[in-house]
């Protein structure tokens, strides 16, 4: 307990800590029971009549309206439950609280059926919200995920419902095989039948019918020919129809045969769309091939070339095809003569000319800057030269080349 600290008018005492505690007492020690209720299974159980008129809607009805101050101490029945879960609910009414985990699936079922009949609806969501934690952690077994999904189909919990038909449909395969699965209501099997947002296959859920459908001799024709209906064979693979459907007789053989015979114009389709795939494929590849025949055709011819071709160049020299490169550098010896020259490169197939210095105003050192390129052969060729005196034109071996250098810039 404690005083708000604040203002003299707002200044209040809090006691309800010890309210609670007080409460609880009194529930345990068994006091103030003005009220007894017998149950279906004829014990009996006696608690506080204000109490339940203050946690339970159906009392507050009960008690205080048609029911009457003056019948506090006649006992009355209950039909809803039996004592075991009357007595959750009084624990409820004076705790405020529930434990789920230890009360098995048929036990936590009737007490969802009891919220519901007492108008406890935040326990009823409780309940329900449980239920849904269980399923998405797959805590329940798949047993008790039948006689749940049976128990809230009759009763119309919808969404618990939604939610149990929706673990039962990923789990279909394995579930529709237990022998309690063969205990489930038509009202259940309709409801999987018809179910929208099914992941399942259409040959799980036709295997899951006939496994529920055997023995089932109280069964309707009006009711079966209902379920079948709620198949579509469009939907079956050729082998499921031929190797399951079928030897059902649960389909007239005029419908699956026609059925089988759109699968054999569809795999026909299939293999002519497959056969002009490989021929268009095919023609490509022969394509290629021939491109690539031509290319090492023209490149063996081309190097066959390349020796002689080379041979004419006044310097050649070989270069490393894994860089690219895009400036030379090389010093013109002869100082006593302007000369002109022309460099080509060799790419692997043809020779090309990249540089062309026709004027004669070259000697010694010289820089040449080009298009970046990766180079097999690169070839320079002194085309003229002339005296730097006299320019008069030499007739014997033009200048030699040297100190020659590649790089990227």
């Amino acid at each position: 307990m404690e005083v708000e600290a604040g203002d003299t008018k707002n200044r209040k005492f809090d006691d309800k800590e010890n309210l609670l505690g007080d409460v609880s007492k009194a529930y345990k020690e068994g006091l103030y029971s003005d009220i007894t209720i017998i149950l279906k299974n004829n014990a009996s159980v006696s608690t506080s009549k204000f109490m339940l008129a203050c946690r339970v809607p159906y009392f507050a009805t009960l008690l205080y309206g048609g029911f009457g101050d003056n019948s506090a101490s006649i006992p009355f029945t209950l039909d809803c439950c039996d004592s075991q879960i009357f007595k959750l609910i009084v624990n409820f009414v004076w705790e405020g609280e529930i434990s789920f985990s230890e009360l098995e699936i048929q036990s936590l079922l009737d007490l969802l059926e009891t919220a519901r009949f007492l108008c406890i609806d935040r326990l009823v969501e409780g309940i329900i919200d449980h239920l849904e934690f269980l399923l998405t952690r797959t805590l329940i077994e798949f047993d008790d995920c039948l006689v749940a999904f049976d128990f809230v189909i009759l009763n119309k919990f919808t969404k618990a419902s939604g939610a149990l038909l929706s673990f039962i449909d990923q789990n279909l395969r394995t579930i529709s095989f237990l022998p309690k699965f063969a205990d489930l209501s038509e009202a259940s099997i309709q409801m999987l039948l018809n179910f929208e947002e099914r992941i399942s296959s259409e040959i799980d859920l036709f295997t899951a019918f006939v496994n529920w459908i055997k023995n089932k001799e109280t069964v309707s024709e009006e009711v079966k020919t209902e379920m079948l209906g709620c198949f579509n064979l469009g939907q079956f693979e050729r082998k499921d129809l031929i190797d399951k459907v079928r030897k059902t007789r649960f389909f007239d053989d005029k419908e699956v045969c026609d059925i089988l015979e759109a699968h054999i114009e569809k795999l026909q389709d299939d293999v002519k769309s497959k056969e002009k795939q490989n021929k268009e494929l095919g023609e490509r590849l022969q394509e290629q091939s021939r491109r690539i025949e031509e290319t090492k055709a023209g490149i063996v011819l081309s190097t066959s070339l390349q020796p002689t071709i080379a041979a004419t160049f006044d310097y050649c020299c070989s270069l490393d095809l894994t860089h690219f490169v895009n400036k030379i550098e090389f010093t013109l010896e002869d100082l006593q003569y302007l000369n002109s020259y022309c460099v080509h490169v060799w790419n692997g197939v043809n020779w090309i000319k990249i540089i062309d210095c026709r004027e004669l105003i070259h000697t010694g050192k010289q820089i040449l800057h080009f298009e970046r390129m990766k180079i097999h052969l690169l070839g320079v060729k002194v085309t003229g030269s002339k005296h730097v005196l006299d320019g008069s034109p030499c007739f014997y071996t033009p200048a030699s080349i040297s100190s020659f250098s590649a790089s990227l810039i």
